[in-house]
């Protein structure tokens, strides 16, 4: 499994459904579904975003797009895609994680949730520092996480949470919303500042029940 994006179910982003969870997210490579804020820096991303054009049409739930929609984005951009399996944090969901290494050794990571009728839910992205980069600096990581806003938005909706993204980059945990959408960032953990992530979860799947163990 490459990536964990449930994230806002396994860390302590929203207590109360945290509270419920045991399960931490590993430090190497996270389990099965899953933070970061550059002290300066332009929060104009260089790295390319999907443009309307280049994704389907935007899904119901508060994202831009459809999960396919993102998916074959990043794809299409060397990223190497696990196959679609039921959600390890919340019940009838389900996860399909992505990665690859840059030309740094860095791992950049997607990950993504949809709901039991298909449409996205919950989306992280997250950068890893290169072997023996114990403290990923946010700049490095702006570029990827700021094109998951553009992947997961659309531009404009994207454009609109670049400041905040780039003022937290780094953080151990900040959060915001835009519409009906819960957005956050933050580092692996307070101590391990080596994995920056941005995640985005509509309410639905924060509020979604967990599984009931077999």
């Amino acid at each position: 499994m490459l990536a964990t994006p449930e994230s806002f179910r396994r860390r302590a982003i929203f207590p109360l459904a945290i509270a419920l969870l045991v399960a931490a997210c590993s430090t190497a490579a996270p389990s099965q579904e899953a933070s970061a804020a550059p002290s300066s820096g332009s929060a104009s991303a260089s790295e390319p975003s999907p443009s309307e054009s280049s994704l389907p049409t935007p899904a119901p739930s508060g994202f831009g797009f459809s999960d396919e929609g993102v998916i074959g984005y990043y794809e299409s951009r060397g990223f190497v895609c696990d196959e679609l399996q039921p959600s390890a944090t919340a019940a009838g969901y389900f996860f399909q994680g992505c990665q690859m290494q840059d030309s740094n050794g860095r791992t950049l990571a997607i990950g993504l949730v949809t709901d039991p009728s298909g449409d996205l839910a919950d989306g992280y992205a997250s950068v890893q520092g290169a072997a023996g980069e114990t403290i990923l600096a946010p700049t490095d990581a702006l570029d990827h996480l700021s094109g998951f806003l553009g992947a997961m938005l659309g531009a404009e909706r994207g454009t609109s949470l670049l400041e905040w993204l780039a003022g937290h980059l780094g953080d151990a945990y900040a959060q915001t919303t835009i519409d009906i959408l819960t957005v956050a960032t933050y580092s692996q953990s307070e101590t391990d500042h080596s994995r920056l992530y941005l995640e985005l979860a509509n309410q639905d799947y924060i509020g979604a029940p967990v599984p009931s163990t077999p």
